[in-house]
């Protein structure tokens, strides 16, 4: 029952920092994160019952201030475990999280929770976000996670802001999409070295645009050069430690 499984949430999520405030003045948001693996015969019954449930909530509370953003997905490449469904929303503090939950925790249930095979929380701290006011549906949702080595954030974060920042902020002034962010973990419930680099497309063929800009930007480059931004990487991040996570968006919403 979704409403079982929600009143056990004590945790938290991937978004925004107003203009005008400097990266190390930025208020130190959350992102909370609720992540189910459902049966196979159920998955998209249960992303309805999502949308349907817990959406108008969510929306009330993006509304009013207590959620800064929130979003509602479904995997797009399916792995043997990994998860099916999942949700998202930014909170400016705990006490907003506790609200968050406490109207979550009040809805009715969905009629496939009890299919769940597994259900994940995870609490993210926003280390660096930018985007803009949107809302849609049928959009994407793209997560980067990558292990450091001990005592490398900051050489990473350095290498990120020389070599990618750059392209995200293309990305969201021409529209390929609507926000992207930086978060760690705040709970560990995962290594605490791992760093995500998360973002919003609004359309497929915005993420065509946005993989074909990433090619383009390489074959600009001599050999030499591409060379020397991947070794700078690699001394950074644990060898075969990258993974991607790729995911549809029925409906999300930043304020």
């Amino acid at each position: 029952m979704l409403k079982r499984i929600l009143s056990c949430i004590l945790g938290t999520a991937v978004f925004a920092v107003p203009s005008g405030i400097s990266q190390q003045m930025a208020p130190r948001t959350f992102r909370f994160v609720s992540e189910w693996k459902i049966a196979p015969q159920h998955v998209a019954a249960y992303t309805s019952d999502l949308d349907k449930i817990m959406r108008p909530t969510l929306e009330s509370l993006l509304q009013d201030g207590t959620v800064l953003d929130y979003g509602i997905y479904i995997t797009t490449i399916t792995e043997d475990e990994g998860i099916t469904n999942g949700v998202w929303y930014e909170v400016p503090s705990f006490a907003a999280m506790e609200k968050v939950q406490d109207k979550l925790a009040k809805l009715p249930p969905s009629n496939f929770a009890s299919s769940a095979i597994r259900q994940h929380d995870y609490l993210f701290r926003v280390i660096l976000r930018n985007g803009r006011p949107a809302r849609g549906s049928n959009g994407y949702f793209y997560l980067n996670s990558t292990l450091l080595q001990s005592g490398k954030r900051d050489q990473w974060r350095q290498w990120w802001d020389k070599y990618q920042k750059s392209m995200y902020d293309q990305f969201l002034a021409e529209g390929l999409i609507t926000s992207y962010e930086l978060d760690s973990g705040e709970i560990h419930t995962m290594d605490p070295n791992w760093v995500y680099l998360a973002y919003v497309i609004p359309t497929a063929e915005a993420l065509d645009k946005i993989n074909n800009a990433f090619r383009i930007r390489v074959e600009k480059r001599t050999p030499e050069e591409n060379q020397a931004i991947n070794s700078a990487l690699e001394v950074l991040v644990v060898p075969g430690s990258h993974r991607d996570y790729l995911a549809r968006t029925t409906s999300y919403a930043t304020k």
